[in-house]
């Protein structure tokens, strides 16, 4: 059994507890300084969990050269695509990267 073979069940378990845990807290918690808070932690976080995996797996060489700066652009991308209304505490995912979104989708509110 290669290493790959031996970490993929720890790495499929953790993100389905991981991605559980966060769609939970942050679709139905309406704090948005606290989301605002915790966001950048749970990306950044998930990024090096990532990246820590693919490592543990056996991919060494070459392919930590594509997976980290892929990781990277996906970190930076999400912190800017997820905005949190102070209104209604909603989680704003923004696919637009070039236009900034003004107004939360969901009750109207100017967000910050």
């Amino acid at each position: 059994m290669n290493e790959a073979d031996q970490v993929f069940p720890y790495f499929f378990a953790t993100w389905v507890v991981l991605g559980l845990i966060s769609f939970a807290f942050f679709q139905f918690n309406k704090d948005a300084d606290l989301k605002r808070k915790v966001w950048p932690v749970v990306v950044v976080g998930t990024g090096v969990l990532f990246v820590t995996f693919v490592w543990l797996m056996g991919f060494r060489g070459g392919e930590m050269y594509v997976v980290v700066p892929a990781i990277t652009l996906i970190t930076a991308l999400n912190l800017r695509a997820v905005k949190f209304c102070d209104s209604c505490g909603a989680t704003l995912y923004y696919g637009n990267l070039f236009v900034k979104m003004e107004y939360c989708p969901k009750c109207g509110s100017k967000l910050p």
